[in-house]
């Protein structure tokens, strides 16, 4: 363990945990999921079951992030996300293609069309939450986390060709708490958007 730990862990047991709820203000991340319909989300939870347990990576819901880094207190988070969601209708989205980078949360991912009723979400996000993200928005909906060698995500792709390629609705709204690994992710509200 290094120092600074060492120090952090007997400052934090000398003041009975409250430092721990002071760290948690400020490193506690929410980001705003929007899920796909009923039918949608089965068929692409079962891929990315399946690839997770094929390539030993994590399992996560399948949904499109609309605003990540959100650093509200969790009350404040909660009364904004429901808040959010009464301004907000089923959207209608299509994925298009599949894309990867060389980063963790998007090893493999379907690009969705770039509709307007999107966009215009993710700008009433930011105004609601008073969050403006630093990275440019780019809906998708990632099947596969981890760091894969591009020969395997283009074998990936090959097999899978446009079976995926879908019309649905994004027809529920989550706020999840995001600041650690998917293993350990937490849905603090859900709501279905009418």
């Amino acid at each position: 363990m290094e120092r600074s730990e060492t120090l952090l862990s007997a400052f934090a047991s000398r003041t009975n945990g409250a430092f721990n709820t002071i760290l948690d203000i400020f490193i506690t991340m929410y980001t705003i999921w929007l899920m796909p319909d009923e039918n949608a989300y089965q068929k692409l939870n079962r891929l990315i079951l399946n690839l997770s347990n094929e390539h030993q990576t994590p399992v996560f819901d399948p949904h499109v992030t609309l605003l990540s880094g959100i650093s509200n207190t969790k009350r404040e988070a909660i009364a904004l996300a429901r808040q959010f969601a009464q301004r907000l209708s089923p959207l209608k989205v299509s994925l298009t293609r599949i894309e990867y980078l060389e980063f963790y949360y998007r090893c493999l991912f379907f690009r969705t069309d770039e509709s307007q009723p999107l966009f215009e979400a993710r700008e009433t996000a930011e105004e609601l939450f008073r969050h403006s993200n630093i990275r440019p928005f780019i809906p998708h909906i990632s099947f596969l986390y981890g760091a894969l060698p591009i020969f395997k995500k283009q074998a990936i792709i090959n097999a899978l060709g446009d079976r995926f390629f879908m019309n649905f609705e994004l027809s529920e709204l989550r706020l999840v708490k995001t600041d650690s690994t998917p293993e350990s992710w937490k849905i603090l509200f859900t709501i279905l958007l009418r």
